[in-house]
């Protein structure tokens, strides 16, 4: 068993070039590779190794989660670059995104309201369609390594995601 595979970095991991458009099908088979390699089942004899596939496969999984999505592999890519980036703290919007941010957040609760399925699904692709025009864009700032820019468009598309589960939940509950 290989021991350094925890020090790879996510990229290095699933043989794939350090970019943020990926390969998804090649990310995919190489993720069910690595677990059939690593699956902590094939250590059950040795308790030791039994451990040390558990670590290894929660690594496995957690960067194969990282890179799946575009906004946690943005920030990777970033952090990877030594750039951090603070969702958290750092919540300023331009004025336009914020009254769009408004008007979103009163649609859904409208369509919530009137138990609105159809307003909802409306609203759930809007956030989608928002979404991957994000991605695009990020994906061209990546390519010229416009790191600041990415930030401000990595916060707008955590805002577009938590709306999004905002919708799914309003939508399983109706």
């Amino acid at each position: 068993m290989n021991k350094n595979i925890l020090q790879q970095n996510y990229y290095q991991l699933f043989d794939l070039p350090q970019s943020f458009m990926l390969d998804m099908t090649a990310l995919k088979s190489k993720m069910r590779t690595l677990q059939q390699e690593y699956h902590p089942d094939n250590f059950a004899n040795d308790s030791e190794l039994s451990t040390l596939a558990l670590s290894i496969s929660s690594y496995i999984n957690h960067a194969y989660n990282t890179l799946l999505n575009p906004l946690t592999r943005a920030i990777y890519l970033l952090e990877l670059a030594k750039i951090a980036v603070d969702l958290v703290h750092d919540t300023k919007f331009t004025p336009e995104f914020l009254l769009k941010q408004i008007e979103l957040r009163e649609s859904i609760e409208e369509a919530e309201s009137a138990s609105d399925i159809d307003a909802l699904e409306e609203i759930e692709q809007q956030l989608k369609d928002e979404a991957d025009n994000l991605v695009v864009t990020i994906n061209q700032y990546f390519a010229v390594q416009q790191y600041n820019e990415i930030i401000e468009l990595i916060k707008q598309l955590s805002f577009y995601d938590k709306l999004l589960q905002v919708v799914d939940r309003t939508l399983s509950n109706l």
